[in-house]
C-alpha cells in the first residue's frame, strides 16, 4: 500500500511538472528573473556633474516604474539599482562600472563622456557581453568593436550636426555668405561635432572661423575667446562642458566683442539652471539643442508629471533618455527570461520592433506579459519612438531647441534630424 502511495505521488508531481511547462510554454504562467539589478553611473562630480542628479532621479524612477509592473503583471522580478560616480575620467568610470558589476548589475545606464565609455566597454562590458547605454554622443564610440553592446537611447551626433544646422539656419536666415566662428574642447566629443558642424556648414555656403580648440585644463582661455570673436563673425558655436565654460565664458565677455544672443551651444550645456560660477552676460539669450521628446504624448504627461511629483532634481538634459533605458533593460531581461548579459542584450531588439504592437510605460504590465509569450513588441518611451540602426545607435533624433532667460533654460521649439 505504501508503495502504491509512493508511485501515484511520483506520477502526481511528474505530471504536475509537466502541466507548468506547458502553461509556461503557452504564456499560461509567467516566468521571469528573480532579480535584476540596473547599474548606474550618473556624473556626480566632475565636468558634467550639473546633470548627474537628474540622470540618478530618471533611472531611479525606471526601477520604481519596473516594480511595479511586475508586481501588477504578476510576476516575482524585484528590480535594484545600483550606483556609482565616474566622476568625467577614464579610469574612474571604469572603477565605478567594475563597483556596480560587483553589486549584479546585469546592464549598465551612462557614463556621459566618450573616454569613459570605452574605457568601461576595453575593461568589462565587451568581454562580459553587457549592453551600456552612455548618453555620450560622439561618433568615436562607433569606431571602436562593442559586439552588439552599446545602444544608445541619446541621438549621435551625426544626428545633433543636423539638429544645429537646422537651428542655426532660421536664426540667421540663411547659411549662405554667414561667418560661423567654432571653439571646442579638445576632446572627442568636442573635436568630433565641431569638425562635423564645420563640415555642414560650408556644404551649405557658408564660411567657417576656426574651428579652434582648446584644452579643457588649462588655466586661461583669454586667448582663444580673443579668436572666436575676431572680425565680428555672425554667430559662434561652443563645444563645452558646464565646468570649463564657467572660465571660457568669463574670457568671452572680458573680450568686450561676445554678443551672447549669437551663440549656440551643443547638448553638453543644458543645463535647467545656470550654476552661479558661470557670467550670465556669457548665456543670457544664447540658444542650443538637446535631445528631446515628444511633448504632446501621453508618455511623456505622465513622465513629467511623475517627475514633478517626485521632487528632488530638476528635469535636465537626458532624463526622459535615462528613464527609457532603465525601462528598456527590465523588458530585455523579462523577454529572455534572464538576468545574464549577453541575453539582455540578444533581446533589445525585440522590444523596439517596428510594426509590432506598441506599449509605454503607463501600460508596462501588459508588455511583460506580451514579452513573455512570445511576442515582439515595440515599446515607446517617454522620449518617443526608438528606432535602433544596426550599430545601436538612434536612426531618428527629435531635439529641443532651447534658450537661456534669466539663468533658466527654456524650451523654444523642436526640430528633428534623420
Amino acid at each position: 500500500m505504501g508503495a502504491q502511495v509512493m508511485m501515484r505521488r511520483k506520477f502526481a508531481a511528474v505530471g504536475a511538472a509537466s502541466l507548468i511547462a506547458f502553461f509556461v510554454s503557452a504564456g499560461g504562467v509567467l516566468a521571469a528573473p528573480a532579480e535584476l539589478t540596473i547599474g548606474v553611473l550618473p556624473e556626480l562630480t566632475g565636468p558634467l556633474s550639473e546633470n548627474g542628479p537628474a540622470f540618478e532621479k530618471a533611472s531611479r524612477l525606471a526601477v520604481d516604474v519596473a516594480n511595479q509592473a511586475a508586481k501588477s503583471a504578476g510576476i516575482p522580478t524585484t528590480v535594484k539599482i545600483a550606483v556609482a560616480d565616474p566622476q568625467g575620467d577614464p579610469q574612474a568610470a571604469l572603477s565605478a562600472a567594475r563597483t556596480v558589476v560587483d553589486k549584479g548589475a546585469s546592464c549598465i545606464l551612462g557614463p556621459s563622456t566618450t573616454p569613459e565609455s570605452i574605457a568601461i566597454l576595453n575593461g568589462l562590458t565587451l568581454q562580459r557581453k553587457m549592453t551600456m547605454w552612455p548618453t555620450a554622443s560622439s561618433m568615436r564610440l562607433r569606431t571602436v568593436k562593442d559586439d552588439g553592446t552599446i545602444f544608445r537611447t541619446v541621438p549621435p551626433d551625426s544626428l545633433q550636426t543636423k539638429a544645429l544646422m537646422a537651428a542655426l539656419t532660421p536664426a540667421l536666415g540663411g547659411v549662405a555668405g554667414k561667418t560661423l566662428s567654432i571653439a571646442y574642447r579638445n576632446e572627442p566629443y568636442g573635436e568630433g561635432l565641431a569638425r562635423s558642424v564645420s563640415q555642414a556648414w560650408q556644404a551649405a555656403g557658408g564660411k567657417v572661423q576656426g574651428p579652434i580648440g582648446f584644452d579643457p585644463q588649462q588655466a586661461s582661455f583669454d586667448s582663444e575667446a580673443g579668436q572666436l570673436v575676431v572680425g565680428s563673425p555672425d554667430t559662434y558655436l561652443v563645444v563645452d562642458y558646464p565646468e570649463t565654460y564657467a572660465k571660457f565664458g568669463a574670457a568671452l565677455v572680458r573680450t568686450g566683442k561676445f554678443d551672447p544672443k549669437k551663440l549656440f551651444l551643443p547638448d553638453a550645456m543644458s543645463m535647467a539652471t545656470v550654476p552661479a560660477n558661470i557670467p550670465p552676460a556669457s548665456l543670457e539669450g544664447a540658444r542650443g539643442v538637446v535631445a528631446g521628446a515628444p511633448r504632446g504624448s501621453d508618455a511623456f504627461k505622465a513622465f513629467s508629471k511623475m517627475w514633478t511629483g517626485q521632487g528632488g532634481a530638476e528635469n535636465a538634459a537626458f532624463t526622459a533618455n535615462a528613464f527609457d533605458t532603465g525601462i528598456m533593460c527590465f523588458l530585455a531581461s523579462v523577454a529572455a527570461d534572464s538576468a545574464e548579459p549577453a541575453a539582455i542584450r540578444d533581446k533589445v531588439r525585440s522590444i523596439t520592433t517596428e510594426g509590432a504592437p506598441k506599449f509605454t510605460f503607463e501600460n508596462l504590465a501588459d508588455a511583460i506579459k506580451a514579452v513573455q509569450s512570445g511576442q515582439k513588441i515595440d515599446y515607446v518611451g517617454a522620449s518617443g519612438e526608438i528606432r535602433f540602426a544596426e550599430n545601436g545607435d538612434l536612426v531618428v533624433g527629435l531635439y529641443d531647441v532651447f534658450t537661456f532667460r534669466d539663468r533658466q533654460r527654456e524650451v523654444v521649439g523642436q526640430v528633428t534630424a534623420k
